[in-house]
């Protein structure tokens, strides 16, 4: 039984979506070297947040990026989110691409029965078609729960023998969508849409959607 309550504790807050910086890789030049964007949309509720990328200086475009969200709500930074991704593009063929995102997050929900800090790895890629100023593209990816530390609450008043600490990975989630990105000179804008699946295709999320609306600025 307790068991069963950890494992679901972990799964609840899986994240669905990657947050990161919305490139069009048709009008990314070797001069932009920074990528800043704000998002907005819904992740098992509404959140927010922030991204920053920067183009490393090779001749292949390869852009590291973090970013941060959280829900919206009356406690500020009450639940959180935190990642450090690499994203490149392996092919293309004029206006057509593929492009891969690894990455690896860590996040804080917070809650009266306990608080979970939980580190993750994701792999998103996608597929589509780019012009200078807008593009489309199919996306994929997969969030995989690593590891989550548990700090027990109210819980401990139903169980007193539970303990604290470390409890090893619980699944992960599947994510397929379609995003549209539209550039007018140095600023783009994003929206992405999506449905989200347990690793089994069974116990999919409660809420299995995603959106997200974002602005880009590249400098």
């Amino acid at each position: 039984m307790k068991k069963s309550i950890l494992i679901w504790l972990c799964l609840f807050i899986a994240p669905i979506i990657a947050k990161a910086q919305e490139i069009n890789w048709r009008n990314l030049e070797a001069s932009n070297k920074h990528l800043l964007s704000l998002q907005i949309g819904m992740d098992y509720g509404t959140v927010y947040g922030f991204s920053y990328g920067y183009q490393l200086p090779f001749n292949h475009p390869i852009i590291i990026g973090t970013g941060l969200s959280t829900p919206l709500g009356a406690n500020f930074m009450d639940d959180y989110k935190v990642n450090l991704n690499v994203q490149t593009e392996v092919w293309h063929n004029n206006g057509f691409s593929i492009a891969v995102k690894p990455g690896g997050s860590m996040r804080r929900y917070h809650a009266a029965v306990a608080h979970l800090y939980n580190i993750g790895l994701e792999f998103n890629t996608t597929i589509g078609y780019y012009k200078p100023t807008w593009g489309v593209a199919m996306e994929a990816g997969y969030d995989w729960s690593r590891a989550t530390y548990i700090e027990h609450n109210t819980l401990k008043d139903y169980y007193p023998d539970i303990q604290d600490g470390w409890y090893g990975s619980t699944g992960g989630n599947f994510k397929f969508g379609i995003k549209g990105n539209y550039w007018m000179k140095s600023i783009g804008i994003a929206l992405k849409v999506g449905k989200v699946y347990g690793q089994d295709f069974e116990n999919n999320p409660t809420v299995p959607y995603y959106t997200e609306l974002s602005v880009v600025k590249k400098f």
